[in-house]
């Protein structure tokens, strides 16, 4: 909720206050909680050192982690992005979505999951069946 401009001048330079140290022990990995549609935020993450983002809203922003990695590269990572309706449907649709993240999943730096938590309707065994096939990807 904060425009990019005002964003980039106000918050991204303690970003890079606290990134720079952190990355100087070794760690490579910053993450920042980015609900919502941050395409247009991405850009000021990451020249402050901002370079994973959690959680990519699938359902309600329809956001992918693909098009983030299609201009940023590798750079960017990611938590997120799975459908989470379609624990509400079967393993045709499970194994679908396995597929359509697979690319991502295998570029490294990408964990698959549904945002938030899991939908009332969600059907236990479907959860159940998508960890199990994730866990092969990863």
């Amino acid at each position: 909720m904060a425009n990019p401009e005002w964003f980039d001048k106000k918050i991204g330079p303690h970003y890079k206050r606290m990134s720079e140290p952190i990355n100087s022990y070794g760690i490579a990995i910053i993450s920042v909680d980015c609900d919502g549609w941050i395409d247009s935020l991405i850009p000021t993450w990451l020249e402050n050192g901002v370079n994973t983002m959690f959680p990519i809203e699938v359902g309600t922003w329809d956001a992918s982690i693909k098009p983030w990695r299609d201009k940023y590269g590798k750079q960017i990572r990611g938590v997120g992005g799975m459908k989470k309706a379609l624990f509400a449907q079967d393993k045709a649709a499970i194994d679908a979505e396995i597929e359509r993240l697979k690319p991502m999943v295998e570029m490294g730096g990408y964990i698959p999951c549904p945002d938030h938590g899991i939908p009332v309707d969600a059907k236990w065994e479907l959860v159940q069946y998508y960890c199990e096939q994730v866990k092969e990807c990863l």
